[in-house]
């Protein structure tokens, strides 16, 4: 876990993992901030990345219009560097089941200020206020256990880029009941089906403009109370 100081009133602020140009928000003051190319924070949102392309590509082809024949080569480069920074910038995005494994240890660790540094901007209080109720449900559940250890999984029901959405069903169940079954071998839904119960919960998530997933607190908050 890292700090990073708020921009604006010098807050330490705890990130898991720090990203250039990720915005994160102060506990404090609430003012949205990134970090910028020097690693440097900055008050506000990060730039939009099609702006910086759009910005570069129309850069790079006014330097070749400017330049003689002779220097070309020079201008063909500079096409090359815009299409590298296209592939970073727009490339493919993380597998939406590492991001999903990340949030469900982190519900069972009971670790809210992750779960909250991953949320969709915007939707870190309704992440907050989902877990306060999966966790007690959560404690709740593993009260009814025997077992000593428990298995944390993940099940990737959508995964859609193109739409930008994705949803993922999460099961903490026992791993290791008394007798010595190990319910982690074979079928661990089928070893423990009966005795102790499971614990399930679903969760929503958004492709972020960087290719990170994060997760929707509005609608993963809506879910779990649907309208009747």
């Amino acid at each position: 876990m890292s700090q990073i100081t708020c921009p604006l009133c010098g807050l330490p602020v705890r990130v898991p993992n720090p990203e250039i140009n990720t915005e994160y928000q102060c506990k404090k003051c609430h003012t949205p901030f990134h970090l910028n190319e020097a690693n440097k924070p900055v008050v506000g949102a990060p730039p939009d990345p099609e702006e910086q392309f759009l910005a570069l590509k129309e850069k790079a082809q006014q330097k070749i219009k400017e330049v003689p024949v002779k220097k070309i080569v020079t201008g063909l480069s500079a096409l090359i560097v815009v299409w590298v920074a296209w592939r970073f910038l727009f490339g493919a995005p993380e597998p939406l089941e590492n991001a999903a494994r990340e949030a469900a240890q982190a519900l069972a660790n009971n670790d809210q200020a992750s779960l909250r540094w991953i949320a969709a901007p915007g939707t870190a209080d309704d992440v907050g206020r989902w877990f306060d109720e999966a966790s007690r449900r959560l404690a709740e559940t593993r009260a009814k256990w025997h077992g000593k250890d428990e298995v944390v999984e993940v099940h990737v029901g959508q995964e859609d880029p193109a739409q930008r959405k994705g949803a993922v069903a999460v099961s903490i169940h026992p791993g290791v009941v008394k007798g010595g079954l190990d319910t982690s071998l074979a079928d661990p839904a089928a070893a423990t089906a009966g005795a102790d119960p499971p614990f399930d919960v679903e969760m929503d998530w958004v492709l972020g403009r960087w290719g990170h997933w994060k997760l929707d607190g509005r609608e993963t908050y809506a879910k779990a109370h649907p309208t009747p």
